[in-house]
């Protein structure tokens, strides 16, 4: 007998093993994602704030000391490397009371930024320390004009312009959400700025008449006007930017105005510097104001067109 055949048997796959599940996170998988040393960063940003408003309690703290204490912030004296006499850029003492604001500012942001809502503001990273540069740089530009150290106004000056440039490079690209933001965050970085370039025209021009100098032998009244020319053109060409930067062109606008006042009022006079600083305070409030005038102008415009598409043809009245 031919024994029967024995069904072939097909073997089975075996399951796969189950995919490894993905992590519990309220935010799904994306969320709970994390980069390397991403959970470093809360201590960082904690730290960025504890040293903002320790720096700006401090700062509130000095400014009150020199109100009641009621001196200047300059040195008046022919000795002074800011004085009013030092040099023909040099601007009236009153001008340096511009700092003040900047104090408030920074005592408004230093609460600001301890919003529950700013502490995840990825804005208030990059400005948060640019004004702790910023402060940094005040505390170095106070102690070079105490001790009268004109490299150590210099260095603190170039600082200044430094955070500023790149702060409004910053601002360009991302503006602020609030009125309040700008005020309490971009404005003081704009003033120090501008506290920057003061300081670092009236320094070279203390030092050059210091020495003697006199380049090309054009004589230092030529060369303040090429001095103010210098910074009203830089400074115009920053407010063409964006929406004018208004608080950075009242700045400097008040900066030269002191430095006309001076030169009209005070020692060593020069007409024609003086009529000269308050030409370029002129025009830099003029380019300032017709920037912002123009990007507003485009921008009702711009919104007009939209609401235009969205709104429905009016209907005509047929014609018989």
């Amino acid at each position: 007998m031919i024994p029967p055949l024995k069904p072939s048997v097909t073997p089975r796959p075996e399951p796969a093993d189950p995919a490894p599940a993905a992590p519990e996170s309220g935010a799904g998988t994306e969320s709970g994602f994390r980069l390397p040393g991403k959970g470093n960063r809360l201590p960082v940003d904690l730290i960025r704030r504890v040293a903002v408003s320790t720096a700006a309690a401090t700062a509130a703290g000095i400014a009150l000391v020199l109100a009641r204490a009621d001196e200047a912030l300059v040195d008046r004296s022919p000795q002074g490397v800011l004085s009013s006499p030092g040099s023909f850029l040099a601007p009236a003492a009153a001008a340096w009371w511009i700092w003040m604001p900047v104090i408030a500012a920074w005592l408004g942001y230093a609460l600001y930024q301890w919003l529950p809502r700013q502490r995840d503001n990825p804005r208030q990273e990059p400005l948060g320390w640019l004004i702790l540069a910023s402060q940094a740089a005040a505390f170095v530009w106070l102690l070079a004009v105490s001790s009268g150290n004109t490299a150590l106004l210099l260095s603190a000056a170039a600082v200044h312009i430094a955070v500023g440039l790149a702060a409004v490079h910053s601002m360009n690209i991302h503006p602020p959400s609030s009125a309040v933001e700008g005020i309490l965050a971009d404005a003081p970085l704009k003033i120090t700025l501008a506290t920057g370039v003061l300081s670092l025209v009236a320094a070279l021009a203390v030092t050059l008449t210091r020495t003697g100098a006199d380049l090309a032998g054009w004589g230092a009244t030529v060369w303040a006007l090429i001095g103010l020319m210098t910074v009203m053109v830089g400074i115009t060409v920053i407010c063409m930017t964006d929406r004018g930067h208004l608080s950075l062109a009242l700045a400097i606008a008040w900066g030269l105005s002191c430095i006309a006042f001076e030169r009209l009022t005070g020692a060593p006079e020069s007409l024609s510097i003086g009529v000269g600083a308050a030409v370029a305070a002129f025009l830099v409030l003029l380019s300032a104001g017709s920037r912002r005038h123009q990007v507003d102008h485009e921008q009702r415009r711009s919104e007009r067109q939209a609401e235009a598409r969205l709104r429905p043809e009016d209907a005509r009245p047929a014609i018989l």
